[in-house]
């Protein structure tokens, strides 16, 4: 006889769900990464723990999650006699009688520079506002004012709209201004998430939320997917180009998903930056009147690049000297 077991993933896999103690450092996104190996599944560790986390940007040590079966995980028939299973070295495993209450390792989220969703989660920086198309007007549970991957949502588009068409989810950010001069350099438009076209009505459709990078509200605003051609490989050459700016924006450490923090610089197409190019993010230092060595705090790779400004995710940087708005950059490698 046959029996339906719940595919968990393999630091719980024969428990219906499992705990965790937050420790210091710890994100909803790293610990989505680690459980589910899709640390864009965090908005479900949040769900199972609506009582303890008040804001999901913030969590706090030794708070104790329940982390619930993966949503990305089907029901299937398995023989009654389940195989060992063996874990990878670096995972600590307890004992089956005993419960799972702590992890011991971190698996690291996905960091690469290019893939698909990093550059879509990167968001616009637009000459002018998005062109209108349709937003979320409603949600199949009324009462939702949050809502995350793998939920249902109504838009009000039913016209040039066909089922499996995937959106994008957004909402318009601040006007980009220069650090230094003040010229506006273009509109943000922040990248909420995606999601897929289920069904059309007369007036409006329905649709499943896919992915979600932030919270996402009724009243958000979705357009038409634009597939991202990543690059799979990027090699980089010293720059002989004398190309400097400033760091416009970073968008905070208060995020869902550290250690991805995105800034823009004030340098795009118009200067001929590329995707991948990467610049040094430096302070200048002047001791006893005498000008002494540049002191670098950081690299900014590009990931998206626009008319007068780039969007690029902050590879590095001092624990001490984090990288702010108006900080100088230098280009110094350039893709190839």
């Amino acid at each position: 006889m046959k029996k339906l077991l719940i595919l968990l993933v393999f630091v719980s896999v024969f428990a219906q769900e499992g705990t965790h103690t937050v420790k210091d450092g710890d994100t909803l996104w790293d610990i989505a990464g680690f459980y589910y190996q899709n640390p864009f599944l965090w908005p479900y560790i949040w769900r199972a723990n609506l009582t303890k986390i008040a804001d999901p940007h913030w969590i706090y040590p030794e708070q104790l999650f329940v982390i619930p079966p993966s949503p990305e995980e089907a029901i299937s028939e398995v023989p009654e006699e389940v195989p060992v299973y063996v874990p990878e070295e670096e995972v600590t495993i307890l004992p089956k009688e005993e419960p799972m209450t702590e992890v011991f390792s971190v698996i690291e989220p996905e960091r690469r520079v290019f893939s698909e969703e990093m550059i879509h989660r990167a968001g616009f920086i637009l000459d002018q506002d998005m062109p209108y198309w349709g937003k979320i007007v409603g949600t199949e549970q009324t009462y939702e004012k949050a809502i995350s991957a793998y939920r249902i949502v109504y838009i009000d588009r039913a016209d040039n709209v066909n089922v499996g068409d995937e959106l994008t989810i957004y909402r318009p950010g601040k006007e980009i201004s220069h650090p230094k001069t003040g010229k506006r350099l273009g509109k943000e438009i922040i990248v909420l998430g995606k999601a897929v076209v289920e069904e059309i009505g007369d007036e409006g459709s329905r649709c499943k939320v896919m992915a979600s990078y932030d919270i996402i509200k009724k009243g958000d605003f979705v357009t038409p997917y634009e597939p991202i051609l990543a690059p799979e490989k990027v090699e980089l050459i010293p720059t002989e180009k004398d190309i400097e700016g400033y760091v416009v924006e970073v968008k905070t450490s208060q995020k869902l998903t550290p250690p991805h923090v995105f800034a823009y610089i004030d340098q795009g197409e118009i200067a001929g930056i590329a995707v991948g190019d990467v610049f040094d993010v430096y302070q200048e230092r002047v001791v006893a009147g005498k000008k002494m060595p540049d002191f670098d705090i950081g690299k900014i790779q590009v990931v998206s690049v626009f008319s007068e400004a780039s969007i690029g995710l902050i590879l590095t940087k001092r624990e001490l000297h984090a990288i702010r708005r108006g900080e100088k950059c230098r280009l110094a490698s350039e893709a190839r």
